[in-house]
């Protein structure tokens, strides 16, 4: 019996407890962790590549770290991305989405520039850098794309405790809603099949957008 009140007590707590989700990065502040990134080297530039198309392509960190080099195919507008096993699409069955070249945060281009120092070989897109600076053949863990977030959000002053690999997505996300996109295109590139998920991101870009006490406050 004691042991049945107690867990169901930390049963309460954890439902009690706040989940803490991770902050969305907006395009501001992942242009300038991009240029934190500076240089040309191996790591450098797959970093760039990284974080550019994480936000640009909503990717879960999942998601980033299971493309193979066979999943893009670049067009003269940019980029599409075949995605193929995610959260939403357990069969497998692949989504493919399009990611424009950019004015900003460019991530086609500094995606071309990660092809031309990974080369055209069969496998994982995104490849483990060994200490000496050394391309391997392995892909990066998922958990690698949320410390390589963290460590270039610290770079920029943001607090790395509060981002992490979905930071990106939500960036999207947020950045999506604020620019008044609707929410089936905001939906083809997130890949959401509840849309309530999407208008969570609507309501918060429109919080103070002709709030009921703006004529009296």
């Amino acid at each position: 019996m004691v042991i049945a009140d107690t867990l169901a007590g930390i049963h309460r707590e954890q439902r009690a407890r706040p989940s803490r989700k991770k902050a969305a990065i907006s395009a501001v502040d992942l242009a300038a962790m991009i240029a934190a990134a500076d240089g040309q080297g191996t790591r450098a530039i797959r970093d760039r590549a990284i974080l550019a198309l994480g936000l640009a392509a909503a990717l879960r960190r999942s998601e980033l770290v299971g493309l193979q080099l066979a999943d893009l195919e670049l067009v003269r507008e940019g980029v599409k991305l075949t995605v193929r096993h995610s959260k939403t699409d357990q069969e497998g069955e692949g989504q493919v989405i399009g990611v424009p070249n950019g004015t900003r945060l460019k991530p086609v281009a500094r995606l071309n520039a990660w092809l031309a120092v990974r080369g055209g070989q069969a496998g994982p897109l995104f490849l483990q850098i060994d200490p000496q600076g050394r391309l391997t053949d392995r892909a990066m863990s998922d958990r690698s794309v949320a410390r390589l977030v963290q460590r270039y959000a610290a770079k920029v002053g943001l607090d790395p405790e509060c981002v992490g690999g979905h930071s990106l997505r939500a960036g999207f996300l947020t950045e999506a809603a604020q620019s008044k996109a609707s929410l089936p295109k905001m939906q083809e590139v997130s890949r959401q099949k509840k849309v309530e998920v999407l208008l969570g991101y609507v309501r918060s870009a429109a919080l103070f957008e002709d709030h009921a006490g703006e004529g009296f406050l």
